[in-house]
């Protein structure tokens, strides 16, 4: 093999140079500047964390507060009876009495069972009334206590189609209501 002259020489050294750099900084220098950042990250991520942690400490007073208003007020969201035949009774009574009061006539009512989810009971009442008895019998319904979830609503209006006037409507509403099993004191 023939020897290489210095131009060469130089040549191969430098590319060999190189190459040791390029070996040092890809094997020492890169992966600790990479740790770095990494480094940082997390701990970024960690402040962030902590942040937060400590917002939702300092909630944790509001949040027994409204716990125990909640628990107070349990009562007016959910009918207390000792059984949920009794409850289901209760809210069939709730809608007769409002439909006599409001002058309405009750032609059905019944129990429902079907999907209704554990710790509500649904009742469905028949009745007939006019606009206004329907008006004032749902504004009864959106403001007594215990709080109930009017789950349909349908008003049947043929007659005013057939008369022309406005009269008696067939209206049919299902009401559900969670229940709260209390004991008989």
């Amino acid at each position: 093999m023939k020897p290489l002259n210095p131009r060469e020489s130089r040549l191969v050294a430098v590319g060999i140079l190189i190459a040791l750099i390029a070996v040092v900084w890809l094997g020492i220098f890169e992966p600790l500047i990479e740790g770095f950042g990494e480094r940082a990250d997390t701990r970024t991520t960690l402040l962030e964390t902590y942040s937060r942690n400590q917002r939702v400490l300092a909630g944790i007073p509001l949040w027994q507060a409204q716990l125990e208003q909640q628990r107070m007020t349990a009562g007016r969201f959910a009918i207390a009876a000792p059984t949920e035949a009794l409850a289901t009774e209760q809210l069939k009574s709730r809608l007769t009495k409002m439909a006599s009061d409001v002058g309405g006539t009750l032609t059905a009512i019944q129990d429902i069972q079907d999907g209704v989810p554990n710790g509500f009971v649904r009742v469905r009442a028949d009745m007939q009334m006019t606009l206004g008895q329907l008006y004032k019998s749902l504004a009864r319904l959106e403001s007594e206590e215990p709080y109930v979830v009017v789950e349909s609503l349908s008003v049947v209006a043929d007659r005013a189609a057939q008369t022309g006037h406005l009269g008696p409507m067939a209206v049919r509403v299902e009401v559900s209501a969670p229940i709260r099993i209390s004991q008989p004191s």
